[in-house]
């Protein structure tokens, strides 16, 4: 199966079947199967195989043209052994039994290489995913070429026609639709599998007025075709990203109120989810060692998790070492009631692995005060007179010492209504600090990749200006 194909003309991508993929799940789990037996048999301790197909169509388009159109396809499978505590992992593209047995030599030679490290084995029996759900993820479009080349024309023509005194173009529209499988098989008998889609729609723009240049993106994510934002909705919004943020000017330092814009609130919900990784806990490398238990953020706010949410971006049933996850609160009324553990540092913190090997599933950062009509115009209202901080642009965050500072953008509101655009500074605090101040989340809920999150009322924070 070749790994990216590139096509000069959509015509050549058109005839399409319902699913881009060309294996089953029983093909899959069948060549993760065999791994394990393969494994078993030259004298591994613990194996587990993970095998993965993807596929699908991507097309971008600039200038009312087709840019470039790819028919991607791409397979693998992954093996790792556990030898005394040793660990040794090897990958393959071809699903042949000829090429599993190299594959599988390859990673018990490496793993008798290594030192031991007592932690790391398989995940334990009893936590695996046995029993668990089956979870809606997969949803098929079989689109051709020319449907999505429509689509990202549609996207490219809504921008360039957003009316405004100033003139914007498109450096490049997309829309690509994907499908993907996966299977997991481990030395105790355990075998799964599942698929998943994912369509995605983007613009990309650039605004201009004189010699000023401003850029603008937007973009849409979902495993249906029907949970995508409308193309003319895409096109509009990527320009006036651009559009609005020309004349900006610079802020004087000051101290001021920010509402942090629900697409950049999911940055801060990741900086808050990262001080609770094994990893992080294990080497004290968080402002929050030891954390259940501990208060990480206001109190009227919850943080969930849901691995099993129908169509979620980031639902699984099962982790990337098959143990199951579960809906549960990360951060109940602002305590860390969970933390993300795969298995090997479950062990060294003596614990229990929660399912997430291989990330977070499906994050919500909820409030009890927040109400439905709390859209950006109420949350900007709350504001009064501050900063709304709708980008960043880079900077630095010490997990340790929770220190955050970043490069950012938005608009200067007073009264409740934008003024100007403004740019050229940056904002800093502490997490933690920042964590505990947020005073309100808007019903404005954004979801970007697994998180979803509203706007953030932070009632106090330093601006460094110009």
């Amino acid at each position: 199966m070749s790994a990216r194909k590139h096509f000069q003309s959509v015509e050549a991508l058109d005839e399409q079947p319902t699913t881009y993929l060309l294996q089953s799940e029983a093909d899959l789990a069948d060549a993760a199967s065999y791994a394990i037996e393969r494994s078993v048999a030259l004298g591994a301790g613990g194996a587990v195989a993970r095998v993965s197909e993807g596929g699908g169509i991507s097309v971008t388009v600039a200038r009312g043209e087709v840019e470039n159109a790819v028919r991607d396809g791409n397979q693998s499978l992954q093996i790792t052994v556990f030898e005394d505590g040793r660990t040794g992992m090897a990958s393959s593209e071809s699903l042949s039994r000829s090429a599993i047995d190299r594959v599988v030599e390859q990673a018990i030679g490496m793993a008798r290489q290594l030192e031991p490290d007592p932690d790391a084995c398989l995940a334990d029996r009893d936590l695996l995913a046995w029993t668990t759900p089956e979870i809606a993820m997969f949803a098929p479009t079989g689109q051709s070429a020319q449907a999505l080349t429509d689509a990202a024309l549609a996207i490219e023509h809504a921008a360039v026609t957003t009316s405004t005194a100033d003139s914007s173009r498109v450096s490049e529209a997309g829309a690509s639709s994907q499908d993907m499988r996966f299977a997991l098989a481990t030395s105790h008998g355990f075998c799964r599998s599942w698929s998943s889609s994912a369509q995605h729609r983007w613009c990309q723009t650039i605004a201009q007025r004189g010699d000023e240049m401003k850029q603008g993106s937007w973009s849409s994510v979902d495993r249906q075709l029907g949970g995508l934002e409308p193309e003319e909705a895409i096109g509009r919004r990527a320009a006036r990203k651009a559009l609005d943020t020309l004349g900006a000017e610079s802020l004087s330092t000051r101290r001021a109120p920010v509402l942090v814009d629900a697409p950049v609130a999911s940055s801060l919900v990741r900086a808050l989810c990262a001080q609770l990784t094994g990893t992080a806990q294990f080497q004290r490398m968080t402002f929050l060692p030891d954390a259940q238990g501990q208060v990480i953020s206001a109190s009227h706010l919850t943080l969930v998790e849901d691995p099993f949410e129908p169509f979620g971006l980031a639902s699984a049933p099962f982790d990337e070492e098959g143990v199951a996850g579960e809906r549960r609160d990360i951060v109940r009324d602002g305590v860390v009631t969970g933390l993300f553990l795969d298995t090997r540092m479950a062990r060294k913190l003596r614990m229990q692995s929660t399912g997430n090997a291989g990330g977070m599933r499906n994050l919500s950062l909820v409030s009890k005060g927040t109400l439905p009509d709390d859209d950006i115009g109420a949350m900007l209202r709350k504001l009064g007179t501050g900063l709304w901080l709708t980008r960043i642009m880079g900077g630095a965050t010490n997990p340790a010492t929770g220190v955050y500072s970043q490069a950012a953008g938005g608009f200067w509101i007073e009264n409740g209504e934008i003024v100007r655009p403004v740019h050229g500074f940056t904002i800093a605090g502490n997490l933690q600090e920042m964590f505990k101040s947020i005073s309100a989340v808007g019903a404005d809920i954004h979801r970007s990749g697994g998180i979803r999150v509203g706007s953030l009322l932070l009632p106090d924070m330093q601006i460094a200006g110009r």
